[in-house]
């Protein structure tokens, strides 16, 4: 018999003396036509491979795209002589390919199943157990969830470009800058973190300066904390006196001892001691700096006037007055409780609380009287502003001091070198330092 036809084809039946077995008509070149007993037909390559015979099917008859056609049947049967001639099994190598599209189809679902929210989430999950403050977890997934998601949320990471970055970040970039730089600097942690998992490429489209060739709009240069002018530090102290509660107690504290608010707030009764010179020391862990990163015990010296504001707070804790000679004694009984708490016993107060006693001592002014606690360009003094007054202050009165003023803020020594072996906290020469500093801020006047 020749080479089939198209009619042939469609002509040829089941030899019923064959019984069940199928039957084959050759077209040549290992390329057979089998019909079945029932008279389904198919395509069959047979070829023989290191002395083995081998057969592979190449689909049902019929027009694509469900059967294979005469002309579609050569073509298979031919493209399997050629893998032959380079010694490659078509059978195998049919294999090969099926896996690899199954793998290329799993890896393009991943993909699409991998959005900019779920390798955010991810990220932030293996960033957190760096970060001191269980707060920055929650900051960066509200940021993230009110600016970036509604653009890039169910996106693919792989597809997000600069002009997707750009139209996220533009609201919030011109109606509030400071907040529009941290959203696209995580924005930029979360694609560096999809790029080192091999999710996507390693060009970061929110790299700020290439998104401003891109048309992002420059912001003026940021500004630091509001601070009042060291100046008028003894008037502001005279009046935050006479203000009741935990929260003007806390922001007394904040400006005595230079501290941050954070580090205020979670202030222990533990971490006072009266041997000697009277020490509050702040745990490394509870000071600014990364988790991973050592950071050593901090030191502070208590003045008069500091300890008259914990002998006060001691008083809300006991339930009568308490004065600053009687303080040491009381100390074993409070135990490691905070100093500052909240109305729940062991949750400290909140940064927004200690915030809102300048507020109001801004806003209850006499009706036609500017609010007087402002820096320099009239904008509202903040807590964390009085770090800066302290240090202008060191500059303007006892520049000699610098270093330990520096050691007083606990900031870090900029040479790493040079820290490493710098280690003196300059305790003994902050003690007059921060007695100078107190008198200065209380003006004659102790806590009331």
């Amino acid at each position: 018999m020749g080479r089939l036809t198209a009619v042939t084809v469609k002509s040829l039946r089941h030899d019923p003396a064959k019984g069940s077995r199928p039957v084959r008509f050759p077209d040549g070149d290992g390329l057979y036509l089998q019909i079945a007993q029932g008279g389904s037909k198919s395509w069959l390559f047979r070829y023989t491979l290191r002395g083995k015979a081998r057969e592979m099917g190449l689909g049902p008859l019929g027009d694509a795209p469900d059967g294979t056609s005469l002309a579609e049947a050569r073509k298979r049967a031919a493209a399997s002589r050629a893998l032959l001639s380079d010694g490659i099994d078509p059978l195998n190598e049919r294999v090969r390919v099926r896996r690899q599209r199954d793998d290329d189809q799993a890896a393009s679902e991943a993909a699409r199943a991998r959005t900019f929210r779920s390798v955010a989430m991810a990220c932030i999950e293996a960033e957190a157990p760096g970060w001191k403050n269980v707060r920055t977890a929650l900051l960066w997934k509200s940021s993230l969830e009110r600016h970036a998601y509604p653009v890039l949320g169910d996106l693919p990471v792989g597809q997000i470009d600069r002009a997707l970055v750009k139209k996220a970040i533009e609201g919030v970039w011109s109606s509030a800058p400071s907040i529009g730089r941290k959203v696209l600097r995580r924005i930029a942690a979360v694609l560096r973190y999809a790029a080192a998992h091999g999710w996507r490429a390693n060009d970061n489209p929110a790299d700020a300066r290439m998104l401003r060739y891109a048309g992002l709009p420059a912001l003026p240069g940021g500004k630091n904390h509001p601070s009042l002018p060291w100046m008028k530090i003894a008037a502001f102290m005279a009046e935050l006196k006479m203000v009741e509660g935990q929260s003007a107690l806390v922001l007394q504290t904040i400006i005595l001892t230079a501290l941050r608010s954070g580090e205020v707030r979670k202030l222990r009764w533990s971490y006072l001691s009266f041997d000697g010179t009277p020490t509050l020391t702040v745990p490394g862990e509870e000071m600014k700096g990364k988790k991973s990163a050592e950071v050593l015990p901090h030191r502070v010296p208590l003045a008069a006037a500091t300890i008259e504001v914990l002998a006060k707070a001691c008083g809300h804790a006991v339930g009568y007055r308490v004065s600053a000679e009687g303080l040491p004694g009381l100390l074993d009984g409070l135990g490691s409780a905070l100093i500052f708490p909240s109305q729940k016993r062991d949750v400290p107060l909140s940064d927004m609380a200690v915030s809102m006693v300048v507020r109001r001592m801004n806003a209850d002014r006499p009706e036609g009287q500017t609010a007087p606690w402002r820096d320099a360009d009239g904008r509202p003094a903040v807590p964390h502003g009085f770090r800066a007054t302290f240090s202008t202050w060191v500059d303007d009165t006892c520049p000699q001091e610098r270093e330990a003023a520096e050691r007083a803020l606990a900031h870090e020594i900029a040479n790493k070198v040079s820290g490493a072996y710098r280690r003196s906290d300059l305790f003994d020469r902050r003690i007059p330092l921060m007695s100078a500093w107190a008198d200065h801020c209380s003006n004659g006047f102790l806590a009331r």
